[in-house]
């Protein structure tokens, strides 16, 4: 086994960072570690939600340009006291289960085992950055390549995201982002629904509209596309109405996440989102709806005839590929200018679920695929 690997994930895992926890103590427990790796370590502090987050960097080597980039994120998806992945890691044989084992503590352990093998030998320096908030948003590596002074020098340099991917090198998937409708109307007694403006009348209108939106949206593919599904997707996966049983429902809300895939125009599908709220509340007297459209995350799209790429496909024996999750790798490649590749040990499968886990030899196999980057790029 790689020298405490499996050890060093256990404390991450041990330190809840779930939606409502500070990065902080987990940060902190890094910090030590790579200021005692020989790391210049810089933090990166903000207030998401009323609690104080970092993100982390550590730069091995000194301040010249850096040949490789490490990252990942240390928050979690949350987790339940019944959940075989809680914040009590459990080894079971050669299986580690815990919050964040696999998704993203273990290869977070894997990047710091490998640093730690190679900080001694480097030509070129060697750059970590963990990010908060990436479950929830990617604010952290929003924050770090908006404000990327705490990277330095990375000048010619590469990016490997270390999220589970059985480490077959990711080189594209979708964007991401969730906008939120809501319709107002008028509440009344029940007995004379009439009274009021229902608002889950236009509901279900729209339901019914953004459904066919969805479905055109599927019929336009973009040609040639290898995504799957190949289609920019909708879902309205929080639907709510009214405040009581015996209520006319004077309010509704509904999410609608889309996943863009590269090259989506925005602002038409804005509009065409518009006008389906549109043609829900026409007809519907006293309803009016408003549409609250983010700004969407960016598709990641990565060219893989890169020399970097054509290395990481050499060095696995596996094609680069698509994945259905949204990672910050495009935050990197297109915020850093840094060719990159989404590639960790540990499986998507097992990420998010009741019984998260990863195993030693994927953890080892980790530690020796980037310690083999980090001769690679900074040997």
């Amino acid at each position: 086994m790689a020298r405490d690997v499996v050890t060093r994930t256990e404390r991450l895992v041990a330190v809840d960072t779930a939606p409502g926890c500070s990065t902080g103590p987990a940060v902190d427990l890094l910090r030590e570690e790579l200021r005692a790796l020989g790391a210049d370590v810089a933090v990166q502090s903000a207030e998401l939600d009323g609690l104080a987050q970092h993100n982390l960097v550590a730069r091995f080597g000194g301040a010249g340009p850096a040949g490789l980039l490490l990252a990942g994120h240390v928050d979690t998806v949350p987790w339940q006291q019944d959940f075989r992945a809680t914040t009590q890691p459990e080894r079971d044989g050669r299986r580690l289960f815990g919050r964040g084992a696999c998704d993203m503590k273990g290869p977070l352990s894997a990047q710091i085992e490998a640093a730690a093998a190679c900080c001694e030998t480097l030509k070129r320096p060697l750059v970590l950055a963990f990010t908060y908030a990436e479950e929830i948003g990617c604010h952290g590596a929003l924050q770090l390549t908006a404000d990327n002074r705490a990277l330095g020098d990375l000048t010619g340099g590469v990016c490997i995201v270390g999220e589970p991917t059985g480490l077959r090198p990711i080189v594209g998937h979708k964007g991401y982002a969730v906008a939120w409708i809501d319709l107002g109307g008028a509440p009344a007694h029940s007995s004379n629904p009439w009274d009021g403006a229902d608002t889950s009348v236009a509901l279900g209108r729209l339901l019914v509209e953004l459904h066919a939106l969805r479905e055109q949206l599927r019929v336009e593919a973009p040609a040639g596309s290898r995504h799957d599904p190949p289609c920019t997707t909708l879902n309205t996966g929080l639907v709510t109405s009214g405040l009581g049983t015996n209520m006319v429902p004077d309010r509704s809300r509904v999410s609608l996440e889309w996943r863009p895939v590269p090259g989506t125009d925005h602002e038409a599908l804005r509009r065409a989102v518009q006008a389906c709220l549109e043609r829900a509340c026409a007809g519907c007297d006293g309803v009016e709806g408003r549409l609250d459209w983010p700004r969407a995350l960016p598709a990641f799209d990565q060219s893989d005839s890169d020399a970097f790429v054509t290395w990481a496909t050499a060095r696995t024996g596996l094609t680069g590929g698509l994945v259905s999750f949204y990672t910050e790798a495009e935050l990197y490649r297109d915020g850093l200018s840094l060719p990159t590749i989404v590639c960790g040990p540990g499986a998507i499968e097992q990420a998010h679920t009741v019984d998260e886990s990863i195993g030693f030899d994927e953890l080892e196999q980790g530690v020796a695929f980037y310690a083999d980057a980090i001769e690679h790029c900074c040997g």
